[in-house]
């Protein structure tokens, strides 16, 4: 390890504070990409992260990545420093902000399905394993990458590519969100806040600054160079993805032009020492390009659905930053073009191979232990909820008021929160489901009082006609019919008027009324006739339940008339084709040859 002067030492520490605000800007882009619902728990995955990454990269990672090199693969000293060589302690905490900032850029790709602690495990293993190994056989200076001549001077590839491809292990594995495809189609799933989206764009632009002027661990007049570039390189990329919004969509999209500065960023990255100006504007001009094209790639063709496009910006366009050095930068003593982009090619492949193979090793042990996706109703709450049981009041009121419109279930109210916006909304919003359950209650009633008058008998209250018929609908062929008819009821309303006749027809249906059974159905077929459903497909049963309600109708005392007969027609069904007309036409045909015989009998056809 060297021994820093003074001021490239404050250098490096003032680049370190900058690198470390990429946490920020990432957690700010993350939180705003996502949905709502999973707002916090992006925000609590950038913290912990953070958090874990550097004690495991104190503890392990730094070592392996920076200590005495063996066999050209991994470190063997410089394992938990004590702190007592202030040069190791200054070029440590700019190392372990670029190890935080590796797996904050997995982060993006299993955003929203992701167990919080299996994402722990992750940030783990990543931090102290898998980063720091490519990182040593591309920086250690006695690293076999770095041998062969392998350039990656701030991480394009160190940093940025292994993130990526470990994040492509990780969404491959995971499977797609919720609804993200289907039916053939790619759901789009708006952004919580494309605000937040925009500054932590600003942010980052400004950390980048650090992470690449960093690299040089020493301040010289070069480092202008250096800003320079990685300046060019990010505007140009935003340059890009705006012409791609001119061909594609009728707006400049968010998403795409902040995406597009990051791309260039990421592309320049790798050969910021190495490359001229204009060098650099036309490796972030072409940066978005490239995200724009490989992102529809792995979503449209392979259904891989990655939330922040973190392959494609930091995987497709770290591989390009860094097999561009091998094309434009100046050549090694003893390269050829070729064998400059053939070294820069073969470190792109091998940090592929190592970080997706490693990666799908992780996230499938961490599928067989049960540690990998949420629950599917935890995805639907949400992961702030699910995962931290933090609650956004808004964003509960929203999912509150979607739920009632899905189920239709007015009878709740919503949480209202006092003092707040969106407590005074909740209030209202409640205040208008009380007036719509007030206008239900009256419509049910009218619906009710509605089906009463269309299926009942205005004078008798019993079913009348229509009524019976719906009764009927519900019913088997397992009954027998049976018709009523009131004896000379004519010659009631002659003598005596329509009024009495009307008493006579009221009395009668609440006569028979109580001595039916309560599965019978007992129905005002019009004028003087009733129809009487009784509920056995016993002839003889039925003759005898009429005969007695015949008896009961003979000795009950009517008003002003005083007595009253009637005569009765059964039938039953014959046969299996026989219909409800069928069996009322024989039981007519009975009610006849009972009038004919003297009235006040029961008839069977």
């Amino acid at each position: 390890m060297e021994n820093f002067k003074d001021l490239n030492l404050l250098w490096i520490l003032v680049c370190a504070f900058l690198v470390f605000m990429m946490q920020l800007g990432f957690a700010l882009i993350e939180t705003g990409v996502v949905r709502s619902k999973n707002t916090i728990n992006v925000a609590m995955k950038n913290l912990i992260d953070t958090v874990f990454s550097i004690i495991f990269f104190w503890l392990f990672g730094f070592g392996i990545m920076f200590g005495l090199d063996k066999f050209g693969l991994f470190g063997t000293t410089n394992f938990l420093i004590d702190g007592k060589d202030f040069n190791i302690n200054g070029f440590f905490f700019f190392q372990a902000m670029f190890a935080a900032t590796a797996i904050t850029i997995v982060s993006g790709a299993v955003a929203e399905r992701i167990k919080f602690n299996g994402y722990i495990i992750i940030s783990i293993i990543v931090s102290s394993i898998i980063y720091p190994i490519f990182g040593h056989w591309a920086w250690n200076d006695n690293g076999w990458l770095n041998n062969l001549g392998f350039i990656d001077f701030a991480g394009s590839t160190v940093v940025h590519s292994i993130g990526a491809w470990i994040g492509l292990a990780g969404a491959i594995v995971l499977g797609p969100r919720l609804g993200k495809f289907r039916k053939g189609k790619t759901t789009y799933f708006a952004p919580s806040n494309h605000n937040f989206i925009v500054f932590g764009v600003f942010i980052l632009f400004f950390a980048w600054f650090g992470f690449n002027a960093g690299s040089l661990l020493s301040f010289e007049t070069i480092v202008t160079s250096i800003l320079l570039n990685t300046l060019l390189a990010g505007v140009f990329g935003g340059f890009s993805a705006w012409i791609i919004t001119l061909f594609s969509k009728d707006k400049v999209g968010v998403e795409i032009f902040s995406f597009g500065i990051i791309a260039g960023l990421v592309g320049i990255t790798a050969g910021c020492y190495e490359l001229n100006a204009i060098q650099s504007a036309f490796i972030g001009f072409i940066s978005s390009f490239i995200m724009h094209f490989s992102d529809i790639f792995l979503t449209k063709k392979l259904k891989i659905d990655d939330p922040l496009s973190v392959v494609s910006i930091h995987g497709f366009v770290g591989a390009w930053g860094t097999i561009a050095v091998g094309i434009f930068a100046d050549l090694p003593e003893n390269f050829t073009r070729f064998h400059f982009i053939y070294v820069q090619t073969l470190g792109v492949i091998i940090a592929f191979c190592f970080a997706f193979t490693f990666g799908l090793l992780i996230f499938f042990f961490l599928y067989k232990i049960n540690l990998l996706r949420v629950k599917k109703r935890h995805e639907v709450l949400g992961l702030n909820r699910s995962e931290h049981n933090a609650k956004l009041p808004w964003v509960d009121t929203i999912q509150s008021i979607i739920q009632i419109m899905k189920t239709g279930n007015i009878d709740k109210k919503i949480y209202e929160e006092r003092d707040t916006e969106i407590g005074i909304v909740s209030k209202f919003f409640n205040y208008l489901l009380n007036i719509l359950r007030e206008k239900n209650a009256e419509l049910r009633n009218s619906n009710k009082n509605l089906s009463v008058k269309a299926y009942h008998d205005n004078l008798t209250k019993i079913l009348n006609r229509n009524g019976l018929l719906k009764k009927l609908m519900e019913k088997n062929n397992k009954y027998t019919l049976a018709i009523i008819d009131i004896d000379k009821f004519k010659l009631i309303n002659d003598t005596y008027g329509h009024d009495v006749g009307d008493y006579v027809l009221k009395d009668l249906a609440a006569l028979i009324s109580s001595k039916i059974r309560s599965t019978d159905i007992f129905a005002r077929w019009g004028g003087e006739e009733f129809v009487l459903i009784l509920d056995t497909a016993d002839l003889l049963q039925a003759q005898n339940i009429a005969d007695n309600i015949r008896k009961e109708v003979e000795i009950f005392k009517f008003k002003t008339v005083n007595k009253v007969t009637i005569s009765i027609g059964i039938s039953e069904f014959k046969n299996k084709n026989d219909t409800f007309e069928d069996i009322f036409k024989k039981a007519d045909q009975a009610l006849y040859q009972a009038k004919s015989t003297g009235r006040n009998k029961v008839y069977v056809y």
